[in-house]
């Protein structure tokens, strides 16, 4: 629920609703916890709170990541070229087995550069689970849109949602180990390897070491979890 509230001279008040949606929490039958404990080395992302859609227990095919940090530092324009390379890489064919999951600054659909990637849904309808992660850049925290851009879109494709919040209890997101592993941008885009800073492709089979990528979600429980299984 969004609304206002205006506070008159006489001390009374007047609360508008702006707009009511309603967050809807499918089960998608019984989630197994993680098996033991995960060493932090090999946590991908995990949130706790703001696990929106269809709980899942799956092997991760493909991750892309747009890097805050790099994003944050880009020209307003350069953006939108970033917005449109996610729309390329996620129709890419043919797609690895597992779920895409997609990750990046602010918020996903925003009219805003500023606030986050400007993607609009047709580029990324083909993603299993979406993750903002709010954080730009030092001093520019976006707020959480939770997937209001395309709400309706989501629960109709029935993407997840998840929101992370680095440095909030519960949530954590592995800068090193994204930035660590083999980006395979330029290779499966070569005119787009100038974005590898800023965008990280990572398959699983491709990584050495016959390691796979897991997501566990629980949104009953409001937990999400990403790791690699080595």
């Amino acid at each position: 629920i969004e609304f206002t509230a205006n506070f008159l001279a006489d001390g009374s008040y007047r609360i508008n609703v702006v707009q009511c949606r309603p967050f809807q929490a499918k089960g998608g039958g019984h989630i197994v916890a993680p098996p033991g404990p995960v060493a932090a080395e090999d946590i991908v992302l995990r949130t706790q709170g703001a696990v929106i859609g269809p709980s899942m227990a799956a092997p991760v095919g493909r991750l892309i990541c747009v890097m805050p940090s790099a994003y944050g530092q880009l020209p307003l324009a350069e953006r939108y070229s970033v917005a449109r390379l996610i729309g390329r890489l996620t129709c890419l064919e043919p797609r690895p087995e597992g779920a895409l999951l997609l990750a990046g600054p602010g918020r996903w659909g925003t009219a805003e550069p500023a606030l986050g990637v400007p993607v609009c849904f047709a580029e990324i309808s083909r993603v299993t689970a979406l993750c903002e992660i709010i954080e730009m850049r030092e001093g520019l925290v976006p707020d959480v849109s939770l997937g209001t851009h395309f709400f309706n879109d989501l629960v109709e494709t029935q993407v997840l949602y998840l929101a992370l919040v680095p440095g909030r209890e519960g949530n954590f997101l592995n800068v090193d180990l994204i930035e660590g592993a083999p980006n395979r941008l330029p290779e499966l885009l070569p005119n787009d390897a100038c974005w590898a800073r800023v965008v990280r492709v990572i398959d699983p089979a491709f990584l050495p070491g016959g390691q796979s990528l897991r997501l566990y979600a629980d949104a009953l429980r409001q937990s999400a979890l990403c790791y690699f299984v080595r």
